[in-house]
């Protein structure tokens, strides 16, 4: 598996594994980015998924979104939230800029304890490179 990994890697010029993970059409491994974008992009969802102590040998790696969604929801939560982001994504994905982070129904988050939001962001070698992910996260 690994000689056809590294073959993909070569042949299509690839980064790495897209997240969420996908199934591959070509060479049988997973779908990989083939652009800065898309490799940034799976970085955010990655960090963004990960709570802080799961990476092994990178024990402040993640966030505490999930932390603080399972706790009782408040208006400070969505600050909360915030800053955890842009702390988190500047400090272990310096390549990128976050311009805005929307939150959805906060009335309708706050009676279900989750949390919709679109983050917007660009590269920071062209912030005229922009994208966005949107997340829907609740207990």
């Amino acid at each position: 598996m690994a000689r056809n990994r590294n073959a993909a890697f070569v042949k299509y010029k690839t980064f790495n594994i897209l997240n969420p993970i996908q199934n591959s059409t070509k060479d049988g491994v997973f779908k990989m980015s083939i652009n800065s974008m898309e490799k940034y992009k799976a970085n955010l969802y990655t960090l963004l998924f990960t709570g802080i102590g799961q990476r092994v040998m990178m024990p402040t790696f993640g966030t505490r979104i999930m932390q603080i969604i399972f706790e009782p929801l408040g208006e400070n939560s969505y600050s909360e939230i915030d800053n955890e982001i842009r702390e988190k994504v500047e400090y272990w994905i310096p390549e990128i800029v976050i311009h805005e982070i929307l939150f959805g129904d906060k009335e309708n988050d706050l009676e279900n304890n989750a949390i919709n939001m679109k983050i917007t962001f660009s590269l920071r070698a062209d912030e005229t490179i922009q994208d966005f992910v949107e997340i829907e996260m609740g207990t």
